[in-house]
C-alpha cells in the first residue's frame, strides 16, 4: 500500500485585505476577532472541500465551533451571521457550515513531490559547494533548476484550475470493499450501513459529490461511538478539548 500522502494549505492573495467584504468585516467592532475566527473555519475545512461537520451524523452548532475555535460565543453568533450575510459562508439544510472561498484559496501537494522537491534543493546545494572550479558553469546551471523550480511550484499552485490533471473518477465501492478497508483498519463501521447510507444520499458529502470512500469511512470511524445513541444524549461537554 503506498504512503503518499496529500498536503493541503491555504493561499491568501496579496490583496486579501483589500477586499470589500474584509475590508467592511474590519472596520467594524470586534472586526480582527472576526477575521481570525473566519481564518480558522477556512483552515478547519481546507481538506475537506470546504464543508464543516463535526461527523456525518453530528453537524457543528455554534456552541462547538466556539469551542474549537477557542473564541467567545457571542463573537461566533454575531460572525456566523455576517458571514452569511456577504456569501461568505453558507448552511446547508442539513446543517453543514460551506466556506464559498475554499475553493480559490486551496493549494495541494502530494508527499512524493514534496521530497522529490527538497531532493533537488539538496543537489542544488551540494553543486554549489563541491564544484567551484567551474563556477559560471555551476551558477548557470543553479539558475536554470531555480526556474525549473519555480515552474514546479506555479504547477502546484494551479493544478485546481487545470481541468482534468487531479480530478479522478470516483467508483463507487463494493460490499466487500468496505468490509476489507474496516477489518484493515479494525474499526467498528458497520460496512452495509455505510453503502446504503451513501447509495440513499447518492454518493455525496454535504452538496459535493464523494472523492474517496475510504475518507469516509475514517470520518465513520471517529463518529461510530454515536450510532446507537440518539443524538440529543450527547454530552457535548467531552469537546472541550477538540483542537483545529
Amino acid at each position: 500500500m503506498s504512503d503518499t500522502k496529500k498536503y493541503y494549505w491555504l493561499k491568501l492573495q496579496r490583496d486579501f485585505f483589500k477586499r470589500h467584504d474584509i475590508q467592511i468585516i474590519e472596520s467594524m467592532p470586534n472586526g480582527e476577532k472576526y477575521l481570525i475566527f473566519y481564518l480558522k473555519l477556512l483552515c478547519e475545512s481546507v481538506d475537506h472541500d470546504g464543508n464543516l461537520r463535526f461527523s456525518e451524523e453530528i453537524p457543528y452548532e455554534e456552541e462547538m465551533l466556539a469551542t474549537i475555535t477557542h473564541m467567545n460565543i457571542d463573537i461566533v453568533k454575531s460572525a456566523v451571521k455576517l458571514f452569511t450575510n456577504l456569501k461568505m459562508m453558507e448552511i446547508m439544510d442539513d446543517g453543514t457550515y460551506y466556506m464559498n472561498q475554499i475553493e480559490k484559496m486551496t493549494g495541494s501537494a502530494t508527499s512524493d513531490s514534496i521530497r522529490m522537491k527538497l531532493a533537488r534543493e539538496k543537489n542544488t546545494i551540494s553543486i554549489q559547494s563541491n564544484d567551484k572550479a567551474n563556477n559560471v558553469q555551476k551558477c548557470s546551471e543553479i539558475v536554470h533548476q531555480s526556474i525549473e523550480l519555480r515552474d514546479k511550484s506555479k504547477e502546484l499552485d494551479n493544478i485546481k484550475s487545470v481541468p482534468n490533471v487531479t480530478k479522478q473518477t470516483f467508483s463507487k465501492p463494493k460490499l466487500d470493499e468496505v468490509k476489507e478497508y474496516c477489518q484493515e483498519r479494525n474499526n467498528s463501521v458497520d460496512a452495509e450501513k455505510f453503502i446504503d447510507h451513501y447509495e440513499s444520499v447518492g454518493w455525496k458529502v454535504g452538496r459535493n459529490p464523494m472523492k474517496s470512500w475510504q475518507a469516509a469511512v475514517r470520518t465513520w470511524e471517529k463518529s461510530d461511538f454515536t450510532k446507537n445513541k440518539p443524538t440529543s444524549e450527547i454530552d457535548y461537554s467531552r469537546y472541550k478539548d477538540w483542537r483545529l
